[in-house]
């Protein structure tokens, strides 16, 4: 009941407290993800990627939001800062720790198509470094795209 009072007050534009949006479960996850290739099958990659950067767009919704990179290590998509979208060089990325982010998400998905990785990343509705678990899908042998949650 609490994730389904979120999901409104997200859709409705209200604000959501850190304590709210610390629900996401893997399975929501897995399911965000999901409606996002729907979506590249539906309206094609270039809008697709298009609608998940707008950062008031629908797609994003709290600490949910999608990014796509192409095989190059270009970013083509991002809701949770637009900015990125034609930036290179994600493979470079670092976590506090010096972990290589974009570098563990690209090895678990051209080794098994998907995935979960772990890393600490600035949590966008905190402002605090904390884990963030990311699940990430290879689309059209092209892309990695994906979303997460912070734990």
């Amino acid at each position: 009941m609490k994730r389904v009072a979120i999901a409104i007050m997200i859709a409705a534009g209200l604000a959501v407290t850190p304590a709210q949006a610390a629900t996401v479960t893997q399975e929501e996850v897995v399911a965000f993800v999901d409606k996002m290739l729907a979506h590249i099958e539906a309206v094609g990659e270039e809008q697709a990627f298009a609608d998940f950067s707008e950062i008031k767009g629908p797609w994003v919704q709290g600490e949910l939001y999608p990014f796509c990179h192409n095989l190059a290590g270009i970013n083509v998509a991002h809701g949770g800062n637009p900015n990125m979208v034609g930036k290179g060089g994600v493979l470079e990325i670092k976590d506090p720790d010096g972990r290589y982010v974009n570098r563990l998400i690209f090895e678990k998905v051209l080794r098994d198509g998907k995935g979960w990785v772990e890393y600490k990343w600035p949590n966008s509705i905190t402002k605090k470094i904390e884990m963030k678990d990311v699940y990430s899908v290879l689309v059209h042998g092209k892309y990695i795209c994906g979303s997460g949650r912070y734990k």
